[in-house]
């Protein structure tokens, strides 16, 4: 799996993201975030943390930050002005203010993520966004903005999970160098996806916040499905 290839993937996830953030910070407050179960600084910090992971990985997926270059400073930058840009636009939007206590848990979450670039060359953190953003399925179907015991809690956690799951097939093929047509890599394939899955399950039962079983089901066999259909593309590009 090559790199570029790699950046393109986390840099339509990152634009979809940050539209979602965009959207999501510039209408009234919704009801639904309050009946979440988060707190709004938790909400913000990791908001801002994935924002800025996602930022520095679809720029930078090999590289750890070097803070003697430029490009570490300016992607920061970047950001933190939106951070600043996000609130302070908020105080024109009827049912919302600028706070500065909501700002600097921005930055904080901009300020953590940098922290672990620079510990960590960006590809060994890739699958952070990943395993973070699942932790609030839970959170949205208590808030009722996921519809409890429908199709559509079904959907989304199958959609969510299948994404996961080819963020993960790529980033283990690259990082670990498996191969997907072997099939002793298989379990390995499954497992990292399996495992988020049950964390998002263990923090929804320790949040008292729902999560069922069909939900669990759809996303492990949107998992496993996943993986096939990765495995059956992978043969057939090498036959041809």
């Amino acid at each position: 799996m090559n790199i570029s290839k790699e950046r393109k993937f986390l840099t339509i996830i990152l634009i979809f993201y940050w539209v979602g953030i965009f959207f999501a910070t510039h209408i009234p407050v919704p009801d639904w975030t309050r009946k979440m179960g988060v707190s709004d600084k938790i909400m913000h910090f990791a908001a801002y943390f994935v924002l800025m992971l996602l930022l520095w990985l679809s720029a930078n997926f090999e590289k750890k930050a070097d803070w003697k270059k430029i490009r570490a400073w300016l992607l920061m930058g970047i950001a933190a002005v939106y951070a600043v840009f996000d609130e302070g636009s908020q105080y024109f939007i009827k049912g919302r203010s600028a706070d500065l206590y909501d700002l600097l848990t921005n930055l904080l979450g901009v300020g953590a993520a940098m922290v672990l670039v620079t510990i960590l060359a960006g590809r060994h953190t890739a699958m952070i966004p990943f395993a973070v953003c699942p932790l609030f399925l839970p959170g949205l179907v208590r808030s009722k903005l996921i519809p409890q015991e429908t199709i559509i809690e079904i959907a989304v956690y199958g959609m969510v999970f299948a994404v996961i799951t080819i963020a993960w097939i790529r980033y283990i093929s690259s990082v670990r160098k498996l191969d997907v047509k072997k099939v002793g890599h298989i379990p390995i394939f499954l497992g990292g996806p399996a495992a988020i899955l049950a964390i998002v399950k263990i923090y929804a039962v320790f949040t008292n916040k729902p999560m069922e079983a069909a939900a669990i089901l759809i996303a492990f066999a949107a998992i496993i499905i996943t993986v096939f259909i990765w495995y059956l593309a992978a043969k057939q590009r090498s036959a041809t």
